[in-house]
């Protein structure tokens, strides 16, 4: 059997990667904001927007350090995320960018986001190509940050990647030193290794599963953590070719270190809306 949820879950991977290209803009410049901004690009990258075509990340602090001191702020508005023939992956995607200048000027825009993607075995893919369109002007508006929300997106669409296509030390990375997991079964997880254990006995009874998100709230702290209040709705195909579904209420906390490439998970409450069930189709 195909995966029958190979598209969501490469759409996963590429939001996970998406909402990081924005927040090298959204906090203040540091050698390691830059080197994971890189991360995210391929070698011979093209970027072309308003102030012309780029190719290649060698030279990104120079080009970065025109926004120093600037206040940026990207509300991802609309995305999708289409297979390629050639085994690249695209993004089409509608943002609102806000900005105040250090001279106190403010520009808003609404910008149109064509990119290519290269996937990567056992790894997320990285941007090849990015085209930058101006769709609009924003005449009056409040200026409202999105590093949050962004930073939040990208480390949930991680997670849910993982938990879809699992690489479990690739986990290590997105949890905190001191995080605690309470299941809906009323198991708690506070060590890796137990933590391996689950993902694995989970992962050995399933063939595929995704996701999809509702009801997100994302609100920042002041302690350098991020609560995150999320829906999931489950489906999976098990290893007898069963189709199941679920639904649950997840409550977050993240801790976040501007300076990592995620945030990671500290706290995890996940409370079961809809049990595991088996259904005929979906």
């Amino acid at each position: 059997m195909d995966n029958l949820f190979n598209l969501e879950q490469i759409t996963h991977s590429v939001l996970a990667q998406y909402h990081r290209w924005y927040q090298v803009y959204e906090v203040p410049f540091t050698n390691n904001t830059i080197a994971n901004q890189k991360g995210i690009l391929s070698d011979e990258v093209e970027i072309t927007s308003q102030n012309g075509t780029t190719k290649g990340k060698e030279g990104l602090e120079d080009r970065l350090s025109v926004f120093t001191n600037w206040q940026n702020a990207h509300h991802v508005q609309k995305t999708e995320v289409k297979l390629l023939g050639n085994g690249d992956i695209a993004l089409e995607a509608d943002i609102l960018y806000q900005n105040i200048r250090p001279d106190n000027s403010k520009y808003s825009y609404t910008i149109h986001y064509s990119a290519i993607l290269e996937e990567r075995e056992n790894d997320l893919p990285i941007f090849k190509m990015l085209n930058l369109q101006p769709t609009g002007i924003i005449e009056d508006f409040k200026f409202e940050e999105a590093y949050t929300e962004n930073r939040a997106k990208s480390f949930m669409h991680y997670w849910l990647y993982l938990m879809e296509c699992p690489n479990v030390d690739r986990f290590k990375e997105l949890l905190d030193k001191k995080f605690i997991l309470h299941l809906s079964t009323g198991e708690t997880i506070s060590d890796f290794e137990n933590f391996k254990s689950w993902i694995q006995s989970t992962q050995s009874k399933l063939k595929t599963s995704t996701h999809q998100y509702k009801n997100l709230e994302i609100r920042n702290n002041t302690d350098n953590t991020i609560k995150v209040n999320v829906d999931f709705e489950w489906k999976g195909i098990t290893v007898e070719h069963k189709k199941m579904i679920a639904e649950t209420h997840h409550e977050w906390i993240i801790s976040n270190d501007t300076e990592n490439r995620f945030a990671k998970m500290k706290q995890m409450n996940v409370t079961a809306l809809k049990p595991f069930q088996i259904i005929d189709n979906f």
